[in-house]
């Protein structure tokens, strides 16, 4: 090699060395000066933990003060997760997950080794979550946990406020229920000033849904310092939480219970009904509503839904089969607030909405086909006249069971609740020039059918009604025969119960139509100062003359006081003098089913303080069911003698033995008392 190649060579080795050189300082340098602040702040969270303390949800309180949700604290085990996937195997995760349990038992919370591993396995927790596997341990347990905590790595307690339900079960649908936040839920509140963490519950369903953002509270927090192994230096900055808001309801729990009560017992009663022909539908009565309003303002006192649930369940969660029982349809969806979103033909509940209609479109008055006391011979079937040139399903309509009742003007065929009377109306809006071919369907539009009521719930269901413009619009005939049955509340025509409520509760006060009231304040748990509140809301104001509401007044009086009135025997003793009640049976046909049960109501006349519906599935004549049910309900009202209902607390006081009272075994029966 000679000499120049060499140091041709020499020369690009010592070019390469510098450029590694440079290479190396250019590095260093921007680790030094350009990233030093990054790493600062990289190491500065590393020797910084947040601990975040949740804050109380507010309190649900009733119109008279009583608590209906409250919180409590409750001691709950947690598993980190990171922990128990890291330092065990399969065999060390189940040997495990079995001590645990078996510790957790032997303290005084029951607790078994499926309910652990569903918990672990739950996929709304992340790998770096602690993971809730037990709550409401005893302290036995926490003792043993802090004795011997290193049989039980990752292992902690921790002590939560978690909701509870003075009053057990009763408004259920009402108040809803709080459970962990979905990741879709997550993804919509991660920005929330209120802090919401993966983990964290939120109101799911009623009121606890509706104030999720006023009942929620704001986070507190612990900034600190800790060492290379975790164990805290210092407290940097600490934020206390700031409980939620109290929101106070219209809802009368005493209401409420008696409501509730009556209409379980009213679904029973209708199960024992014997049949007419063996061949008939069976009256299963599945399930039901009723609603309690106060026609001025629309406050409602009582939403009642019958089958329920337990919002406690939610508290500590439930395994995926129960949470399959609640929604398999053969249980009759328990968590479906059939008062708010069921949808159900109204029956003849809707004669009220026709015969405002006739009224107020002269169907019936000095210049229609009838007058208020013009009288309509009722045979006990209606025949559409010059039907072989009509395209309709039936030429003939009849009353239920064929009842004939003979001379009928508008008070008597409310009273008795003739068919035939309104088919005639029906048919006669339908194909007379002169009126309003769709004058039923503006009435119940008018009355809030068709429509949302406005109520601060979630969930509400909307109704139908069909008109001639509605069937064309959809490429669908409108025949005669659909206003006919209109007329009688049938076809497809559908209503929820606190629609048709809140219908009647239009008619009760003279024509305002407001929309329903559950939510009456919000307050500031610690002043007591009124944060937010809620007044009345009027929706429309129905034009309802006396020489409307009159005649229609006096049809629905007589419905329980008129010895051949349709609830006359289920009202047989009624206080009427002193406390009259209007009413409206209705008896809804469904196809493949037995009859609904419905009944409507409102009292004292003539200045209405309460609405009263109910309707129950299969359950037959509303007569015979709905009709009595509300009655149990309206009777007590009407005499101030509504039961006061009871906590859980004061139940659990009755059951405790008196100090220094006599036992059973001193020859004296003790008295467990009960509820009212």
């Amino acid at each position: 090699m000679s000499p120049e190649s060499l140091r041709l060579r020499l020369s690009f080795l010592a070019l390469l060395a510098l450029l590694a050189f440079g290479v190396l300082a250019a590095r260093l340098w921007y680790l030094q000066v350009m990233s030093s602040e990054e790493f600062e702040d990289i190491a500065v969270a590393n020797t910084i933990r947040v601990l975040y303390e949740p804050a109380p949800r507010g309190r649900i309180f009733d119109r008279s003060g009583n608590v209906l949700v409250d919180n409590r604290e409750s001691l709950v085990v947690t598993v980190d997760r990171f922990t128990f996937d890291t330092e065990f195997d399969d065999d060390g995760q189940e040997e495990l997950v079995l001590r645990l349990a078996t510790e957790i038992s032997q303290a005084g919370r029951l607790t078994k080794v499926f309910e652990i591993n569903e918990a672990l396995d739950d996929p709304r927790f992340g790998p770096l979550d602690s993971v809730p596997v037990a709550d409401d341990v005893t302290e036995n347990f926490e003792i043993i946990l802090a004795e011997r905590a290193d049989e039980f790595p990752g292992v902690s307690t921790d002590l939560r406020s978690v909701r509870t339900y003075p009053y057990g079960d009763l408004a259920a649908h009402v108040l809803g229920y709080v459970s962990l936040l979905s990741e879709e839920q997550f993804e919509l509140v991660a920005d929330d000033p209120k802090t919401y963490r993966r983990n964290d519950e939120i109101g799911q369903t009623g009121i606890e849904a509706a104030f999720e953002s006023v009942l929620r509270g704001v986070p507190g927090f612990t900034r600190l310092e800790v060492d290379n192994v975790g164990d805290p230096v210092q407290v940097i900055e600490q934020v206390d939480p700031v409980a939620g808001a109290d929101v106070h309801l219209t809802l009368d729990i005493d209401i409420q219970a008696l409501a509730e009560q009556e209409l379980l017992a009213g679904l029973a009663e209708a199960r024992q009904q014997e049949r007419d022909d063996p061949e008939d539908l069976p009256f299963k009565a599945p399930g039901g509503a009723m609603v309690v309003l106060d026609p001025n303002g629309a406050g409602v006192l009582a939403m009642a839904s019958f089958p329920t649930y337990s919002p406690s369940e939610f508290v500590s969660g439930f395994s995926e089969d129960r949470w399959a029982e609640l929604q398999d349809p053969n249980n009759h969806q328990p968590l479906h607030n059939r008062a708010l979103a069921g949808i159900y033909p109204p029956g003849s509940t809707f004669k009220l909405f026709t015969a405002y209609a006739a009224l107020n479109g002269g169907v019936i008055g000095p210049r229609g086909v009838l007058d208020t006391r013009t009288l309509y011979e009722d045979a006990g079937v209606y025949v559409v006249p010059s039907c072989e040139e009509e395209s309709i399903a039936s030429c003939t309509f009849k009353n239920a069971e064929e009842a004939i009742y003979g001379p009928v003007d508008l008070v008597r065929a409310i009273t008795v609740s003739s068919d035939v009377y309104f088919y005639y109306l029906g048919d006669t809006m339908d194909r007379a020039d002169r009126f309003d071919r769709e004058g039923i369907q503006r009435a119940a539009l008018l009355f809030g059918f068709g429509a949302q009521t406005g109520i601060a719930l979630p969930g509400e269901g909307v109704g139908r009604v069909p008109s001639p413009t509605a069937a064309e619009a959809a490429g669908e005939p409108w025949r005669t025969g659909d206003s006919i049955v209109l007329a009688i509340g049938q076809g497809v025509l559908g209503a929820t119960p606190l629609q048709l409520a809140n219908g009647y509760a239009a008619f009760a006060n003279g024509g305002t139509l407001y929309a329903p009231k559950i939510v009456d304040r919000v307050e500031n748990p610690v002043t007591g100062e009124v944060v937010q509140a809620f007044g009345d809301r009027t929706l429309n104001q129905v034009y309802l003359p006396e020489s409307i509401r009159g005649p229609i007044l006096d049809g629905l009086l007589g419905v329980t006081s008129e010895v051949d009135g349709t609830a006359y025997f289920a009202f047989a003793g009624f206080p009427h003098e002193e406390w009259s009640v209007a009413g409206k049976t209705g008896t809804a046909e469904v196809v493949g089913k037995a009859d609904n049960s419905l009944f409507a109501a409102f009292g004292p006349n003539p200045d209405p303080e309460y609405v009263v519906v109910a309707i129950m599935e299969e359950s037959g004549f509303g007569a015979s069911v709905a009709a009595p049910a509300v009655r149990r309900v309206i009777e007590p009202i009407a005499t101030d003698s509504v039961p006061a209902v009871r906590t859980i607390d004061d139940l659990a006081d009755l059951t405790e033995p008196v100090e220094g009272a006599e036992t059973e075994e001193d020859g004296v029966e003790a008295s467990t008392g009960g509820p009212a």
